[in-house]
């Protein structure tokens, strides 16, 4: 049979196909501290979905039953009015590693928004990639290896026999920038929190950190794991692995979903009650679409970067994730690029009333 082509595999894709997914959501509203708006975290939610993994189903009754007993909604500092978002997200990721079976290992994977699943090479728009590009793919890919046969070498889709060569090189066209079948993971769920919050631009998404369960029989449908090259420092430190969308099989692969859990940062408008609406100054409606989105803005971008700052001191930074010269050289630019907005004198809380 003749492989598709990723245009063909785009078109077909739904990550409700691939993945059977479980939602635990961080439900934050909006409180004030020291005259600065900041997230308070209210609840902890398991969805009450009906799961088709016999993994999920279990995890989702044992789960609940642990988070409510953390009564997450105490303040524990002066600080802070309720948890830390960044002690509530290790406390689940430690409450799923303890009831994980011995047959699993679970790798995660923190995104700045709850955008689909997918690999950088089914992305469209501007940070994405033409039909023609998806098309041409092998094509491209081929023309590069011939012209830097030192750095990549090209093997075709459907040589099986070669599948982790192809997927060794395509990591190295990902180290590069360029968009690939693969989706990074990381065995690490701190290195994943940090590029769940690294990347963060505000604007009202809500970040999200995934945790998929892999077999350790090898009985996996996207699990890859590649060779680390010398010059792909990169995947070591970050303890990386990959989905790879090249073992997808459109025809099969519906019938064996990954388990998978989704902790969610979700926004929850503020209830106020009688008391707290008279506090509000003459005229302010309290539910203005305007005003509750600067609350959301807020209270997320405040979550961020309490999470970004405990990372810190745990001694988690962006720059040790990327040892490439040509990466690390990048960073230091923005560090001292005098456009941040986010001091690193600043508490997590004082953020600019512009942003």
């Amino acid at each position: 049979m003749t492989e598709l082509n990723y245009q063909a595999k785009k078109k077909l894709y739904d990550s409700k196909n691939l993945f059977d997914t479980m939602y635990v959501d961080f439900n934050l509203t909006d409180t004030v501290y020291d005259e600065f708006p900041i997230y308070l975290l209210d609840k902890i939610e398991v969805d009450a979905e009906t799961h088709e993994n016999v993994l999920l189903e279990s995890f989702q009754s044992k789960l609940q039953r642990r988070l409510n007993k953390l009564h997450v909604e105490e303040s524990y500092t002066e600080e802070h009015s309720s948890w830390s978002a960044f002690y509530a997200l290790k406390e689940v990721i430690d409450q799923v590693s303890a009831i994980v079976p011995n047959e699993y290992t679970p790798y995660y994977r923190g995104q700045a928004g709850n955008w689909e699943i997918q690999p950088t090479i089914f992305r469209s728009g501007v940070s994405g990639y033409s039909d023609e590009f998806r098309e041409n793919y092998e094509h491209i890919y081929k023309d590069i290896a011939q012209k830097y046969p030192e750095d990549v070498a090209y093997f075709l889709p459907d040589d099986k026999e070669h599948l982790d060569d192809r997927a060794a090189n395509l990591a190295e066209l990902q180290h590069y920038g360029l968009g690939t079948p693969l989706v990074d993971i990381s065995e690490n769920p701190f290195v994943s929190l940090l590029f769940m919050v690294d990347g963060y631009k505000g604007q009202g998404n809500e970040p999200q950190l995934d945790i998929f369960f892999v077999k350790n029989d090898g009985n996996n449908t996207l699990f890859q794991q590649v060779m680390k090259k010398v010059q792909n420092r990169r995947i070591a430190a970050q303890k990386g692995a990959f989905l790879n969308f090249d073992k997808w099989d459109v025809n099969t692969d519906h019938n064996n979903k990954i388990p998978r859990i989704c902790l969610r940062l979700k926004y929850k408008a503020h209830n106020l009650n009688n008391n707290e609406d008279d506090d509000l100054p003459d005229g302010q409606d309290p539910f203005d679409s305007q005003i509750q989105n600067h609350n959301k803005n807020k209270a997320l971008e405040t979550a961020v970067n309490d999470i970004k700052e405990k990372l810190e001191s745990y001694h988690y930074r962006t720059e040790d994730l990327f040892p490439d010269f040509y990466m690390y050289l990048g960073i230091v630019k923005h560090r001292y690029s005098g456009t941040k907005d986010f001091s690193k004198n600043s508490r997590w809380y004082q953020l600019n009333d512009d942003k």
